[in-house]
This record gives C-alpha cells, sequence and structure tokens, in this order.
C-alpha cells in the first residue's frame, strides 16, 4: 500500500507543478492579449514582456510549493524522499521541454533556467512544510 501511495504522490506532484502553472499561464497571456492567439509567435510575443513573465516565475513559486505540500500529503509515510523523486522527475521533464521540445524557442534561455532552478526546490519547501506541520499535531488515538 505504501508503494502505491508513492505512485500516487509522485504523479499528484508532477500532474499540480508541470500543468497548473502552464494552463495559468495560457490564461494570463490571452487575458493580457485581449483576443486568441492562434499561432506560437502570437503567444510568445505576448508571453515574453515583463508582466506575465513575473507572473510565471511567482505561479511557479507558489504552485510548486502547494504541488509538493499536496504530494507530501498523499505519501504520508517518507513524504521528503517521495517528494524529492516527483521533484527530480519534474526537473527532468522541463529540462527536456526547453531543450528538444517543440516550443522551447520561445522561452528565452534565462527563464528556462530560472523555472528549472525554481520548480523542484518550492516541491522541496512545499513537502518540508507539510511534514514540519503535521510533527506539531497530536497524535492520532
Amino acid at each position: 500500500m505504501n508503494l502505491l501511495r508513492a505512485i500516487a504522490a509522485v504523479l499528484v506532484g508532477i500532474l499540480l507543478a508541470y500543468l497548473l502553472p502552464r494552463l495559468l499561464e495560457q490564461v494570463l497571456v490571452q487575458s493580457i492579449a485581449g483576443r486568441n492567439l492562434y499561432t506560437a509567435g502570437d503567444y510568445f510575443a505576448a508571453r515574453n514582456t515583463a508582466g506575465p513573465i513575473a507572473a510565471r516565475l511567482i505561479l511557479t513559486f507558489f504552485l510548486g510549493v502547494m504541488a509538493g505540500h499536496t504530494a507530501a500529503r498523499v505519501a504520508r509515510e517518507d513524504a521528503v524522499r517521495t517528494v524529492g523523486a516527483a521533484a527530480a522527475a519534474l526537473s527532468l521533464m522541463m529540462i527536456w521541454d526547453f531543450t528538444g521540445g517543440e516550443f522551447a524557442w520561445g522561452t528565452p534561455v534565462w527563464l528556462r533556467v530560472a523555472l528549472v532552478a525554481l520548480s523542484g526546490p518550492a516541491m522541496m519547501l512545499g513537502a518540508m512544510a507539510r511534514v514540519s506541520a503535521a510533527a506539531l499535531q497530536p497524535p492520532k488515538s
């Protein structure tokens, strides 16, 4: 049963930290553009301005913390190590996406490095917060 919880925690952490920032970024960029963006060039032209880039960095951090906390809650036991596996897998996925992905060309190199460097530690921070909060609670009888 612990193995299934660990696998579920890793998958939950990756899905929350990878997909949710992308989805919210897309909504933000389209709302800033004020129109539908049909081509990747239009999307990146609207996204690669100061506001959306700053928002993406902030979203990546806070949603990474939330993903790490949620994954640690799912894992229950050995939460930090389980979230560490999720953070490592997420970092590898992002490196692959930003180097070999179809749309890597539209993201500035410094932003790629910042997103990869920010995601994993943010997840670990969320996991450590969850473990610390769980240690403060009285044991269940």
